[in-house]
């Protein structure tokens, strides 16, 4: 095994999935414990209640942010990787101004109806409304700090990426909120603690990128074309599809807990917060590895380098699920000890637990397969399967959360109604997307033990 695993590392490809990948693991798992400690204090200060209603209006703020990229982050993935190779930094520069005209716009229209329907939005989901309209004054900033993230992955800085998209918020809300709770327990502070924490992140991310694209333009030996400008269609073609794939998963991530809100309360939308996230300990390993393969798979595809495209995302794999196991035994073995930690009620969440596990493991072996169609320009069958996928989500949720439905007799329903939709329907649409890459690129993305040669 160890001669095999130093000799997989003399691949160029293997040793910079490996290396950068490890790199994002170490930074996640940072993330994921500071996320923990965030949690863990608005549970332990201000209960299940109190986390609920802060989870439910950042929700709606992610929502609206979500709309106002029109999936322009993740486009500029692909757009900033192609670019980036060829060494074209102005170009980077023109892309990225085109972007931002259009997010200003976005964000000033989507502010406004996010404001002044802040009631309606709280009556369906059991918000408060307070919270809402004070979060539509932060669309602009959750969207660029998310824009400039992705665009450092874009241009390959994954240990930066990863700092910001798993760490920074989190840590500047983290400290802001233990400062906050020594003078006062107001119901406000986990929700200002997030807004402030947001607000440093997406100004220092502003910073960083632009000294990484300056730097850049300084010691560039490329002699550049005059940059070409970027009219808004152009990026729409792109981002669009993007964009609704990214709702499909965003469905896929968050309905549960809106839909637990709207038809039970916010107590029950906490102590299923904790439970998922804790299950998203597991995809540590996936979302880590496909942070440093998206960019990747771009660049190899636009090589036309078929061959070791497959032999690149049977790595991703293999290094995902020998990755992801150690850490579910873990998980499942300490987990009443775990969600214990956050108050006894919390410890409602187990069964929660053990079913977003196996849904999590499963994704694990089954592969990059999403992220190998997004970064490959057939987006629009990941945002079709995705659409799918939601859809079946919002079905099994509307069925199984009720608490006399027609599967309650055997305990499911609520958090667990909830816990059986989302594992069902992730299930599906990453077995959607295994076959839907088989068929465009001529090779399965599961890993398969018995296939020696898959590193």
């Amino acid at each position: 095994m160890k001669k095999r695993f130093l000799k997989a590392l003399q691949d160029k490809d293997f040793s910079e999935i490996f290396n950068k990948g490890s790199m994002s693991f170490l930074m996640r798992v940072g993330g994921q414990i500071i996320g923990f400690i965030f949690t863990f204090i608005i549970a332990r200060f201000f209960g299940a209640k109190g986390l609920g209603d802060y989870v439910l209006a950042i929700i709606v703020l992610r929502i609206f942010s979500l709309i106002s990229k029109l999936g322009m982050d993740i486009a500029s993935i692909r757009f900033i990787a192609s670019f980036s190779i060829k060494q074209h930094w102005n170009q980077i520069i023109a892309y990225r101004k085109q972007v931002i005209r259009i997010l200003g716009l976005t964000t000033i229209i989507l502010s406004l109806i996010m404001y002044f329907f802040a009631e309606p939005i709280a009556l369906l989901i059991g918000a408060k409304v307070s919270y809402i309209q004070l979060n539509a004054f932060f669309i602009f900033p959750m969207s660029i700090f998310i824009l400039n993230y992705q665009s450092l992955r874009g241009l390959k800085k994954i240990a930066t990426f990863s700092f910001f998209n798993w760490i920074s918020r989190l840590f500047f809300s983290t400290i802001i909120i233990l400062i906050a709770v020594q003078f006062s327990l107001d119901d406000r502070i986990p929700i200002f603690a997030f807004l402030l924490g947001l607000i440093l992140a997406a100004v220092a991310s502003q910073i960083i990128f632009k000294i990484n694209i300056q730097r850049r333009l300084k010691n560039n030996k490329v002699q550049e074309l005059l940059s070409k400008s970027f009219n808004v269609r152009s990026i729409l073609i792109v981002s669009l599809p993007l964009m609704f794939a990214q709702s499909g998963q965003f469905v896929m991530a968050w309905t549960d807990k809106l839909m637990l809100g709207g038809m039970i309360d916010s107590h029950e939308v906490g102590i299923y917060d904790v439970a998922f996230k804790l299950s998203m300990v597991i995809g540590i390993a996936l979302t880590s590895v496909t942070s440093i393969t998206s960019p990747k798979f771009a660049e190899v595809y636009a090589n036309n380098e078929f061959n070791r495209l497959e032999k690149v995302v049977h790595q991703a794999t293999k290094l995902t699920v020998w990755s992801s196991l150690p850490i579910c035994f873990i998980l499942l073995l300490l987990s009443p000890n775990i969600l214990g930690l956050f108050g006894n009620d919390f410890q409602e969440g187990q069964k929660v637990f053990f079913m977003l596990c196996f849904a999590r493991l499963i994704t694990a072996f089954l592969g990059p397969a999403a992220n190998l169609l997004q970064m490959t320009g057939r987006q629009k069958i990941y945002m079709n399967v995705l659409i799918v996928g939601a859809i079946i989500n919002l079905g099994l949720n509307l069925i199984l959360i009720p608490e006399n439905n027609l599967f309650s007799d055997y305990g499911i329903s609520g958090i667990e109604g909830a816990a059986v939709a989302s594992t069902c329907s992730l299930i599906f649409w990453n077995l959607a997307m295994v076959f839907y890459a088989k068929r465009e690129f001529g090779f399965w993305t599961i890993y398969n033990p018995v296939k020696v040669n898959n590193v």
